[in-house]
């Protein structure tokens, strides 16, 4: 089946072997979910199989105010027996359409313009089978077979494809003055749930739209079609009978995508764009041979897996946000706890950048690279952005997140370090390794990945409480757009060396010289050598995050190596209680160490001062090779460096070093 352009073909006809009703067609509901008759209040009667709901006496109310033999419906009629007391027809008669059939018996086994379930529902009993079956094996338009007889599940909702024909064409959308798409279909889509997995709105009785991603969905009742509108329009037209439907919508609801930067208006248009899926669904559609399956049609191609664990993110007022109040300060943002009474969540986060050039640089990236992640199904293990605000006083852009309870990682640890046993410790970094497998497998990369940006939400069960924060710096690992900058915390980059020390070019000159941290005793030797293996100098010969997690579950989960974390939790108790062990007896920080985001490229260009003698390292993780004078990405070719030459001066005192790193 070709999916037909509608805009070049005027005279296109969805069900070519039906009519359009000389009357609007009411005793059927747009909403799946309806109980009783919108029109006359009574329970709806559902079809023997797939379900269908009807109401029976709007139905017959219907047969009456139709005149003539013309195929209006194509309707399946249980015909098993026409004995009636009351029968209004000739029992040797079987009816031809609906309108021939009793009144007093009508039986209806489906119907073919309304979406039935995926699997057969039968409510008849088994040995009726083979009746049911002889009833709706063939097409009662065309005569083509339908259904091969095996068992009862071969009757699942199917279409002909030579008497329901799709088509698509295009229309403008009076909110962006661009050109939208639209899909005629040639069925009732009763559905009460948008391809983006959420609620519609219904705003007449056939009628109803998403206000997540504005896809509108409007039916006719003279044809029993449907249009699905991607976008926002002032009207619809039935390609069957032509008739023109003014489309009721609040444009109000508009503001969640209006923010009056055109940029990033752009960007949540962008995100709502079903182009992809319509290609898809055009593929699809030329797949179909003899006959399709409407539900599975639409879920395998329109319905946007992209959007499936959460809304998609929008523009927020901020006169909505009450009780703000300031919670934490990273290196270029702000965070702020508010209440907002919109969303699903009554506490929300808010990130302020500290200039007008950290929100420039960061805002759009942020917001990109939330979506990319939505889109690789990793939402459930990043903080979630719903979208961002303004502050009119100070005319700055604000991203609005997901609120976690409890802080970032490195708060917490420090508040609850005496809690925290070791099998607990595993736990946690059983979840955020998984979460950052997760982040690499969809082929990205954070940047700027500390304790400072794992977030620690209550709220959710264990296994998705801590979540990965401040996607500001991410990106695509195949995006060799972004600037050469090298962000970052010190002693995330590479490990800390100790505490008192200043975070600055020392720090860097000691870490390339090879000094750790100190391992406290507690520590059992399972695990100070998985941390040392992290540590080494030769990127080739650091674990991958897989290899990480997948030690980390036999720990937590299968409980590998259980006497040497038994021994260690004793061993932390014991230094715990004589005062050897935890923050407040570990000394001070320095009063340099700053353990927020910074650039680095100062410290790194001293470094530089300096002669490589060659350009690259490798970053076994993702295969990354980085160009330590650049900072860029190169994708394409990968070279192991042999060593680091590195010439610093100070107190006209020159100090040369020649590191071995690598070699072939």
């Amino acid at each position: 089946m070709e999916l037909v352009n509608a805009n070049d073909n005027e005279f296109f006809d969805p069900t070519p072997r039906l009519k359009s009703s000389p009357v609007p067609i009411l005793f059927i509901s747009f909403n799946e979910l309806d109980k009783n008759c919108i029109y006359c209040g009574e329970e709806y009667t559902q079809t023997i199989i797939y379900g269908q709901k009807y109401c029976k006496k709007c139905l017959l109310c219907y047969l009456t105010n139709i005149t003539g033999n013309n195929l209006y419906l194509d309707v399946y009629l249980f015909t098993k027996d026409l004995e009636c007391n009351k029968h209004e027809i000739s029992i040797s008669k079987v009816p031809q359409n609906i309108q021939e059939s009793c009144r007093n018996c009508l039986i209806i086994l489906c119907f073919k313009q309304i979406i039935g379930y995926y699997q057969l529902r039968f409510n008849i009993l088994d040995n009726l089978y083979d009746n049911v079956f002889e009833c709706v094996k063939y097409c009662r338009l065309c005569g083509k077979l339908l259904y091969q007889r095996t068992n009862h599940d071969a009757i699942t909702f199917k279409l002909c494809s030579n008497c329901y024909l799709i088509s698509s064409g295009y229309i403008e959308s009076n909110l962006t003055k661009k050109l939208i798409s639209i899909i005629y279909l040639p069925w009732w889509e009763n559905t009460s749930v948008c391809y983006c997995f959420e609620k519609l709105i219904f705003s007449s009785d056939s009628q109803k739209y998403c206000e997540n991603c504005f896809t509108l969905f409007i039916g006719c009742r003279y044809c029993l079609t449907t249009n699905i509108v991607f976008g926002i329009t002032s009207q619809s037209q039935c390609k069957k009978c032509k008739r023109i439907t003014p489309i009721i919508f609040d444009i109000t609801k508009t503001i969640s995508i209006n923010s009056g930067n055109s940029v990033l208006d752009d960007f949540l248009l962008n995100m709502r764009s079903y182009q992809l899926n319509i290609a898809k669904f055009a593929d699809n559609v030329k797949n179909i041979d003899e006959y399709f399956v409407p539900f599975k049609l639409c879920t395998d191609s329109l319905h946007n897996k992209y959007n499936s664990q959460g809304r998609l993110m929008k523009y927020m007022p901020y006169s909505q946000f009450t009780n703000v109040k300031e919670i934490a300060e990273g290196g270029s943002s702000i965070v702020y706890r508010a209440n907002i009474y919109d969303t699903r969540s009554s506490v929300v986060a808010l990130k302020r950048f500290k200039n007008s050039q950290y929100a420039k640089k960061y805002l759009l990236s942020e917001l990109k690279s939330s979506y990319h992640c939505c889109k690789n199904n990793i939402l459930n293990k990043i903080i979630n952005t719903l979208g961002f605000t303004k502050d009119p006083k100070l005319n700055d852009y604000i991203i609005v997140m997901q609120y976690a309870s409890g802080g970032d990682l490195h708060n917490y640890l420090q508040k609850e370090f005496t809690e925290i046993k070791w099998n607990k410790k595993t736990r946690i970094v059983d979840a955020i390794s998984f979460g950052l497998e997760v982040f690499h497998n969809a082929n990205f990369i954070h940047r700027d990945f500390h304790s400072g940006n794992i977030l620690v939400n209550f709220t959710l069960n264990y296994d998705n409480r801590y979540k990965i924060g401040d996607l500001g710096l991410s990106q695509s690992a195949s995006d060799t757009s972004s600037d050469n900058e090298i962000y970052g915390v010190i002693p995330y980059i590479a490990p800390e060396i100790f505490k008192g020390v200043e975070h600055d070019i020392h720090l860097i000159l000691k870490i390339i010289d090879g000094e750790r941290p100190k391992i406290t005793e507690d520590t059992p030797e399972c695990y100070a050598n998985l941390m040392k293996s992290c540590w080494d100098p030769d990127p080739k010969k650091r674990p991958s995050i897989s290899d990480i997690y997948e030690i980390y579950v036999k720990w937590h989960l299968y409980h590998f190596d259980v006497n040497y974390f038994n021994q260690a939790e004793l061993k932390r108790k014991e230094l715990i209680g004589s005062e050897k062990l935890g923050p407040e007896f570990s000394g001070k920080p320095h009063p340099k160490a700053i353990y927020t985001s910074r650039s680095l490229n100062s410290y790194i260009s001293k470094c530089s001062s300096i002669n490589f003698s060659s350009n690259t390292y490798i970053s076994k993780e993702l295969d990354f090779d980085i160009d330590i004078e650049s900072g860029t990405n190169v994708l394409e070719t990968k070279r192991n460096i042999e060593e680091l030459n590195i010439n610093f001066c100070e107190n006209k005192v020159k100090i040369g070093k020649r590191i071995k790193i690598s070699s072939k």
